[in-house]
């Protein structure tokens, strides 16, 4: 009879084997299908964890994708949530509560440096200007300056003149308009904000002129005019080129018309510089020594002798003859190269011994 094992591939043992024999066919038998049962555990516990990954992977997914929903929820609740435009929510009047969970808040929160504003003395055209570089302090460190008194304070220790006398006045007064900081910047700029505008700035307009100046110092006043009054651009071309000067005048004339008020600007700046350059390299060549040898003067001749070149009855002006000193001439013909005493185209009898 075979082996009694399935699918074993021994021959049927011989009857004349001995049971030893066939207990040796018995053991082959059984390490074959041990070894197949071995690699059918393999493949099954790898079909096992291959299905746990695949279960572990959409996991993953579906919680990244939640996350990615909460993320956006969140998203669009900061963004609903986010404040108003500068300037147009008002300024609070309370500070925030000065409790202990807010101080964490504060001390982490670190706010940008701000330069401090140019001291305001006063003057009518520049109040407005002062008031945006106070307000641009108070947007950037609001946990400084939190309530109305506090950025009052702030802004009564910019002043200086006759603002920083009206300034402690109404403060040391307690008038209502230091109750908020809104009232306190419109009182202040019913007193000092008075600058240049529309009709005024036209007149102003027509009557600067570039002087002394540079042309981009003449430009800025010019803009600035030319901002307020709301002429058109040809208008402001013809004034500008008026106020300019005249060497300044020659060199745009030999030039094309500009096409706009900004070309004529930039063109007239740079025709400036060059002329002021060229000014600056004259002024640094050496000039030629000026002689100091003084003509000897023969004073018999001088009072003799005729009037040097005379032509009939005629003599030589005053100018021309501090124009021959001047230039070292002979006096008596305009040539140089000697004096008069010695000249050659003089008469012989009042010729000077040689």
């Amino acid at each position: 009879m075979g082996c009694v094992l399935p699918h074993c591939s021994v021959s049927p043992p011989s009857p004349s084997l001995s049971v030893p024999q066939v207990g040796v066919c018995l053991g082959v038998c059984g390490q074959e299908r041990l070894g197949q049962c071995n690699q059918l555990m393999s493949l099954t516990c790898g079909r096992a964890r291959l299905e746990q990954h695949e279960k572990l992977l959409q996991n993953l997914i579906e919680s990244n994708r939640a996350i990615f929903d909460q993320v956006s929820k969140l998203t669009s609740q900061v963004t609903s949530l986010s404040p108003q435009q500068p300037g147009a929510a008002p300024i609070p009047d309370q500070a925030p509560p000065s409790g202990h969970a807010n101080v964490p808040l504060a001390m982490a929160m670190r706010e940008p440096s701000a330069p401090a504003p140019e001291r305001y003395d006063g003057e009518p055209g520049s109040c407005q200007a002062f008031l945006t570089q106070v307000r641009l302090v108070f947007e950037l460190q609001p946990l400084s300056y939190p309530t109305d008194r506090a950025r009052i304070c702030y802004l009564i220790g910019l002043l200086k003149g006759s603002a920083r006398a009206w300034g402690t006045t109404v403060w040391e007064n307690q008038s209502p308009v230091c109750q908020t900081y809104q009232a306190f910047t419109l009182e202040m700029k019913k007193i000092f904000d008075h600058p240049v505008r529309g009709r005024e700035a036209g007149d102003r307009l027509t009557i600067i002129r570039q002087g002394s100046r540079s042309v981009a110092e003449f430009a800025i006043e010019f803009r600035i005019l030319a901002a307020e009054c709301g002429w058109n651009d040809q208008a402001l071309q013809r004034v500008f080129y008026r106020g300019l000067q005249d060497s300044l005048k020659d060199e745009l004339a030999r030039r094309d018309p500009s096409p706009d008020l900004d070309h004529l600007i930039s063109l007239a700046i740079q025709i400036d510089n060059r002329i002021r350059e060229r000014q600056r390299e004259h002024s640094l060549q050496p000039h030629p020594p000026f002689s100091t040898q003084s003509e000897p003067v023969n004073l018999r001749s001088s009072l003799s002798d005729p009037e040097p070149m005379q032509i009939g009855r005629a003599r030589l002006t005053p100018e021309e003859r501090g124009r021959r000193h001047a230039a070292n001439v002979c006096l008596y013909c305009g040539h140089a190269g000697h004096y008069i005493a010695g000249c050659p185209a003089r008469p012989a009898k009042g010729r000077a011994p040689q």
